[in-house]
């Protein structure tokens, strides 16, 4: 299987990743990449998370960065730039003006945490201390809620909720279900992310399910609904990282999942964005 392309990468800007755009890029293009995106977690006015996202100062210069990267490699491989979102409704109207003004290409949905009107911080994934059923019920109806927004080119590790959990419970297989019926409801695809098997010591150290979680992915095989192939870079030897590779190509042939045409997905998000 060839992986040649990410709508899923991250920078220095967010405090947690290492190396900037063009670091990226140009490994990507050794690694015969057709496809990059670059999107990093939304710098969002008002809000200070250093070590979860940039600061919203940062806008035009992550703009400027990617603008001469792209410039520098235009014939080489086929750039986009876009931003990695949480869905809060206090920050639909700003979502949008960054699609409408053309500061960036297009969204991605990665819901690991909400926010209330005042733009403080919710956290209801709490990375290996077992989650309540109020925090699963509050993860799931903020992502359902991005999926109907029609802001999203598809979601990012969707199966997050499963980071904590030791179990499938029947919550998690009602919210599973919801959920991937929203998504095939309004043409979503979801990501299956790469990155998560980085983590897959720290799930067997406080025996979590963790991501991606089988159980969420053989519920899509079953659905039909559409899946596409995330990187979530945040080192640069993720980059074409054969190891990676080979555990993704063996995860999805283990749950029975075929990737939908990328460049398909982000034609048709782009005449949606078009007409709003």
């Amino acid at each position: 299987m060839n992986i040649n392309y990410t709508f899923h990468s991250h920078t220095y800007r967010c405090g947690h990743a290492e190396g900037d755009i063009e670091d990226y890029v140009s490994l990507a293009i050794k690694s015969h990449y057709r496809i990059f995106g670059v999107s990093d977690h939304v710098f969002l006015p008002g809000v200070y998370e250093p070590r979860i996202r940039g600061d919203y100062s940062l806008l035009e210069e992550y703009i400027d960065a990617f603008n001469l990267s792209k410039n520098k490699h235009k014939d080489e491989i086929e750039m986009h730039l876009g931003f990695e979102c949480e869905y809060a409704d206090v920050f639909i109207d700003y979502y949008r003006s960054l699609l409408v003004d053309n500061k960036v290409e297009y969204l991605i949905l990665g819901q690991h945490n909400g926010f209330d009107d005042n733009k403080q911080f919710i956290k209801y994934v709490k990375n290996h201390a077992e989650d309540t059923d109020e925090d699963l019920n509050r993860y799931a109806f903020d992502l359902i809620k991005g999926i109907k927004s029609g802001l999203f080119m598809y979601v990012a590790h969707p199966d997050l909720m499963f980071v904590s959990a030791k179990e499938v419970t029947p919550e998690l297989k009602v919210l599973t279900k919801e959920i991937i019926d929203t998504a095939i409801k309004y043409d979503i695809p979801f990501e299956v992310n790469i990155h998560g098997f980085i983590r897959q010591q720290k799930r067997e150290k406080y025996h979590v399910i963790g991501y991606p979680a089988g159980y969420f992915w053989d519920e899509v095989s079953k659905s039909k609904a559409k899946v596409v192939y995330g990187g979530d870079f945040h080192e640069l030897n993720e980059v074409g990282n054969s190891v990676l590779k080979a555990k993704f190509i063996e995860f999805i042939n283990k749950h029975n999942l075929h990737l939908t045409d990328i460049k398909e997905i982000y034609k048709s998000y782009r005449k949606k964005i078009s007409e709003i």
